[in-house]
């Protein structure tokens, strides 16, 4: 109810301000018509009079125009060049007039409104004479008075508003009442839905907009509840993957501390073999050259012979250095790709316990990009090293295939196999972490694998990898 009252009395009073505004404006365009028009056909009536010294005719039409028009509060001639100045003011002529009503100079006409002992006055001039701008005739028009009836509009719309607030208020009031019961129940139902309680109905039977809203609301709750169930059901599906996400974490520090474990192991490897091979060999030709220094100027035949043994021992330590390099990555990947690498790391590592290589390559006669190709390389070196380790093969196979734009990479062996079941359910164990490290690195770049294995039945480690657009058209040389 005091909304629609309060909505009821700003309107009205937009309204009042609004229509006072329009008919103020056109008012005063009509008064400052009507006045010029006045002023014009006075100045007509006048002019002669005025021009052959007829002074005190001239004051008494002006004064005969005041009484006859109420709404004319003064009227004088002023003459600029003389300071000859015939008016109806009683009181004598007010100097301030002179200051407030500019000189007409090029205009035709001046209006101004001036406030003259509390009246708004519009004050009009126009030239007595046409042609002739030294020469003005003014008149007063009263704009309060012309302004009256617009105040009495506004009294009238005013106590409209008044009246309509009233009746507003009191149609509030009753259509509250007729409102406030079904709402209350709405406010009720929404309450207990807050509390959580959604077996409970609204039983209204009503066909208006209320009652279909309470229908609604039934609906809204039957479907909450539908909605809260499937939440329970995705929270404990959420709760399954965090799980496996936490599992997945674990395994991938404790793939990540073998990463750590492998390193150390690699570089105490290499300080190993450079230490106890290279580095006492380049000790002893440092001293077989001191020794070559000091015979050569005695037995030169001798001297030539040790330079003879210092130059092969030269060469062992290159090829040692040069084992060394390639085992940290073989130059036979960058230079003739990802297939032949594996072939020959294969058959190096395999090879020499008896075990039968057989490489099979599908619909491949292009290089890949070299990021691919040493993931793949690592991945069957992995695999490889696994067959060497563990699986006691005589047989190996090595499939290669490109259909489209999908590329498999399968690796066979007739071994004795392991459970492919439960590989990934003790991740403690180092072959375990090895496996894992060859899913992760396929899954960096969007692939797939699969352990296929049983004990007794060898097993096949499958790599499917997508190729995108930018990959299948790149081939690096």
């Amino acid at each position: 109810m005091v909304a629609t009252m309060g909505i009821v009395v700003v309107v009205g009073l937009a309204t009042i301000i609004t229509i006072n505004l329009v008919v103020e404006g056109v008012v005063r365009g009509v008064i400052e018509q009507n006045g010029l028009a006045m002023a014009g056909t006075m100045a007509g009536n006048l002019a002669d009079s005025f021009l052959d010294g007829e002074l005190v005719s001239v004051k008494s039409a002006l004064e005969n125009e005041i009484v006859s028009n109420n709404y004319v509060v003064y009227a004088y001639i002023l003459n600029r060049d003389d300071g000859t100045v015939v008016d109806t003011f009683s009181h004598g002529f007010p100097e301030q007039l002179l200051r407030v009503d500019p000189p007409l100079g090029t205009d035709l006409s001046v209006v101004k409104p001036l406030d003259i002992a509390g009246h708004l006055v519009l004050d009009v001039g126009v030239p007595l004479v046409s042609g002739l701008n030294t020469i003005e005739l003014h008149i007063g028009l009263n704009e309060s008075a012309l302004l009256t009836p617009l105040s009495r509009i506004s009294r009238i719309i005013l106590a409209m508003t008044l009246l309509g607030s009233i009746i507003g208020g009191v149609a509030a009031l009753l259509l509250g009442r007729l409102i406030t019961g079904p709402l209350e129940q709405l406010t009720r139902q929404a309450i207990l839905i807050g509390e959580g309680n959604l077996d409970r109905q609204i039983q209204l039977n009503t066909r208006d907009e209320v009652g279909n809203l309470a229908r609604s609301f039934n609906m809204m709750t039957v479907q909450l509840k539908r909605t809260i169930e499937t939440l329970r059901g995705r929270n404990q599906e959420l709760s399954l993957l965090t799980l496996k996400l936490g599992e997945r974490e674990e395994q991938l520090g404790k793939l990540w501390h073998k990463v750590v474990s492998a390193q150390e192991d690699e570089r105490k490897r290499i300080a190993r073999e450079l230490h106890d091979e290279t580095a006492q060999s380049l000790a002893t030709i440092a001293v077989g050259l001191k020794s070559v220094e000091e015979i050569i100027p005695i037995d030169q035949a001798r001297g030539m012979l040790f330079l003879g043994q210092l130059r092969n021992m030269t060469g062992q330590v290159l090829k040692e250095l040069h084992n060394i390099v390639y085992n940290l990555r073989p130059t036979i990947l960058d230079d003739v790709g990802l297939i032949a690498a594996l072939r020959w790391y294969a058959e190096t590592r395999l090879g020499r316990g008896g075990v039968d290589v057989d490489v099979q390559v599908v619909g491949i006669n292009r290089r890949f990009p070299m990021g691919l190709e040493t993931t793949l390389f690592r991945v069957g070196q992995e695999a490889i090293s696994n067959i060497f380790k563990h699986a006691q093969a005589h047989k190996v196979i090595l499939f290669f295939e490109l259909k489209e734009r999908s590329l498999t990479m399968r690796i066979v062996d007739d071994g004795r196999g392991f459970d492919s079941e439960g590989i990934w359910s003790d991740v403690d164990e180092r072959p375990h972490l090895g496996l894992l490290g060859m899913r992760e690195r396929v899954g960096l770049c969007g692939g797939t694998i699969d352990f296929a294995s049983g004990l007794g039945k060898g097993t096949v480690v499958t790599v499917k990898l997508e190729l995108s657009g930018e990959e299948f058209l790149k081939e690096d040389h």
